[in-house]
C-alpha cells in the first residue's frame, strides 16, 4: 500500500475522532465520496493494535448510536426517510465491526 494512501487513511481516522462527518472528511482529504472516507477510516482502524481498535470501535459505535437516535427523534422525516437513515447507520456499523 502506498505511503500516501496510509497517510490519508490515518488522517481520516484522526478527523473522525474529532467528530467530523464522512462527507467533511472526504472533502478535507480530496476524496470523491463520503463512502471513500469511511473506507479510509476503516483501513486505518484495522492497521492499529487490537486494544486501540477496541477503543476506536467503541467511540465510533457511540457516535453511530447518537446518529441513529437523532434520526429517530426527527419528526420531520417520513417513515421511508427514517428507514433509509437507519439502514445507512447499520451499514456503517457493519463495516466498522468487520475484521
Amino acid at each position: 500500500m502506498a505511503i500516501e494512501m496510509i497517510d490519508i487513511d490515518e488522517q481520516a481516522l484522526v478527523l473522525r475522532g474529532q467528530a467530523k462527518g464522512f462527507g467533511k472528511i472526504a472533502e478535507a482529504l480530496g476524496l470523491e465520496r463520503a463512502s471513500d472516507a469511511n473506507e479510509a477510516f476503516n483501513r486505518a482502524l484495522r492497521r492499529h493494535p487490537a486494544d486501540e481498535q477496541e477503543a476506536i470501535r467503541a467511540a465510533e459505535n457511540r457516535r453511530l448510536d447518537r446518529l441513529a437516535a437523532a434520526a429517530s427523534a426527527d419528526d420531520s422525516r417520513t417513515k421511508e426517510e427514517l428507514a433509509k437513515s437507519l439502514r445507512a447507520v447499520e451499514r456503517l456499523r457493519s463495516r466498522l465491526m468487520t475484521d
